[in-house]
């Protein structure tokens, strides 16, 4: 507890400040998307600095570049952006709702900035200064426009995403080549400084979930440590412990992402999407591990058919490439003006269909394995209800995002419920497996160092179903052993693992609670 307790320490004393976006704008377009940022109802705050060389049409007038300010809505920001309408009309959508305050022409004679609007305004009470607002003139260049410290302050009825582009209608060159910082604030709290609206209590519950990653971590090692042991520690647990412990440190990569930009102001891309491509790696393994579950493997057979493998490896690879295609995506083509939502892009749907599909194959695999195993129904019926809460949660939280929740509700609460959804699922196979003589559900009832002989697919008919043949040919697992004293080797049919005794006609049943073999009789 003292370790936790200093990590989260850190963390916190990490954590610090603020996002600022740096760059140049370079276009031949009119119009140009800068930056978006979701502000509180109070203390919302945009601080910037413009440098852009002032250019002449035809040699006489003077063109200015505009900071431009929409609000999200149909008559504002989605009316203007990536539509059909002029440069001219996107600015008209501003001052024919007398919006001049949205508009800020960056010159020196702009003095008029952001007035105070009445309580009958749509979005804000708008208030704004320039502190040392004055034109730069370059040793040489009079045309040099610079401005230092100027600020916008927010007030919204409620939390509102905003949207800041440039925008130069009269040169036919498009926005004059400007260089640009930028900082978007929310306060000056701790937890909230530099953080857009749609995020503030995401990083608080990352750090929960990071703890909670790591205990289950800490857990399934100690029981593994004791499966092992046991001579009962499977591949499939091995998979298990791969997938949990790449999440967890996908989780602490994500977290130290988040403090990074509260202290630098800056987006380590790098460290994002590392972190990101760890969490898909450990979700599909995960979801590898319970189709191989669902189908019996290690439950009640040693090995899939090699037609079974070939359609699980390619179902797994297409379900992991997606995922990859949408981490691309996110990286290199996402588009933060258009796009709010990661799952509203056309990869997040795949994605979530591929997911619906995996689960669709998941409930057919169960329901095949229950029919031909029945004496497993303890296992099988917990692990069919649990996990297919899990694989469907994610697409209805999804749905529900992108229908019912507001923008500004949407990242914080999709963060939850899919963090939650995946300890929830991590836990259930730990409470499973654990080997406990009150677990009744326990999957692995025949040592590792038993397995030896796997059924093969010429032992089987249509629908999966065993032969009804000799008692050989229905046994998944075939044990080391002779006969030894009247007794055969020992199997493991179905269920449980069995000692049989020729003289008797008994079977023994192997407690896989101990590590004492199956008694002679």
């Amino acid at each position: 507890m003292i370790g936790f307790q200093c990590f989260v320490l850190v963390l916190v004393i990490v954590c610090a400040e603020s996002k600022i976006l740096t760059g140049t704008v370079d276009t031949f377009e009119n119009f140009h998307f800068l930056a978006r940022f979701c502000f509180r109802p109070h203390n919302g705050k945009a601080s910037f600095n413009f440098t852009y060389r002032r250019e002449n049409v035809d040699g006489v007038l003077p063109t200015y570049n505009s900071l431009v300010m929409y609000y999200d809505g149909r008559k504002q920001w989605d009316a203007a952006y990536k539509t059909q309408l002029t440069c001219h009309d996107k600015i008209s959508l501003l001052t024919d709702q007398n919006n001049n305050d949205q508009i800020a022409e960056l010159r020196e004679t702009e003095e008029k900035y952001c007035s105070q609007e009445d309580n009958t305004a749509p979005l804000i009470n708008c208030s704004s200064n320039f502190e040392n607002k004055k034109t730069v003139y370059a040793i040489g260049d009079p045309n040099i426009v610079t401005f230092h410290n100027g600020y916008i302050g927010f007030q919204n009825s409620r939390a509102r995403w905003w949207y800041f582009a440039i925008s130069n209608c009269d040169n036919p060159n498009g926005v004059t080549r400007m260089a640009y910082s930028v900082e978007l604030t929310n306060g000056n709290t701790f937890w909230t400084r530099h953080v857009s609206a749609d995020e503030i209590g995401i990083l608080e519950t990352d750090i929960v979930f990071v703890i909670l990653f790591i205990y289950l971590v800490i857990a399934s090692s100690k029981v593994a440590r004791i499966l092992a042991n046991r001579q009962l520690y499977h591949t499939s647990f091995k998979i298990f412990m791969a997938s949990v412990t790449l999440q967890a440190i996908a989780s602490v990569v994500i977290v130290i992402f988040r403090c990074m930009i509260n202290m630098n102001g800056e987006e380590n891309k790098v460290l994002k999407y590392f972190g990101k491509a760890l969490e898909v790696l450990a979700e599909t393994l995960f979801i590898l591990l319970l189709i191989l579950l669902s189908k019996g493997w290690t439950v009640v057979r040693g090995r899939l058919s090699t037609q079974g493998t070939m359609i699980l490896s390619a179902s797994i690879t297409f379900y992991f490439l997606s995922q990859v295609v949408a981490l691309f995506w996110s990286a290199y083509m996402f588009d933060p003006g258009e796009v709010i939502y990661e799952y509203e892009s056309q990869p997040g749907y795949v994605v979530i269909a591929c997911l619906t599909m995996m689960w669709i194959w998941f409930c057919t695999c169960n329901y095949h394995t229950l029919t031909n195993y029945p004496d497993q129904n303890k296992f099988y019926g917990i692990f069919f209800a649990a996990y297919s809460i899990w694989f469907l949660a994610k697409p209805i939280m999804v749905l529900i995002a992108a229908f019912q929740l507001e923008d500004h509700y949407r990242e914080k609460a999709v963060n939850v419920v899919l963090n939650s959804n995946l300890f929830f699922g991590y836990s259930v196979f730990l409470i499973l497996t654990r080997p406990s003589t009150n677990n009744k559900m326990f999957p692995y009832n025949v040592k590792t160092s038993q397995i030896g002989v796997s059924e093969t697919a010429d032992d089987l008919v249509d629908g999966g179903r065993p032969k009804a043949s000799s008692f050989e040919r229905t046994n998944m697992f075939r044990a080391s052993g002779a006969i030894n004293g009247g007794r055969s080797d020992a199997y493991a049919v179905g269920f449980s693992s069995v000692s049989y005794n020729a003289e008797s006609g008994n079977m023994d049943v192997f407690n896989p609670y101990t590590s004492q073999d199956p008694p002679h009789i």
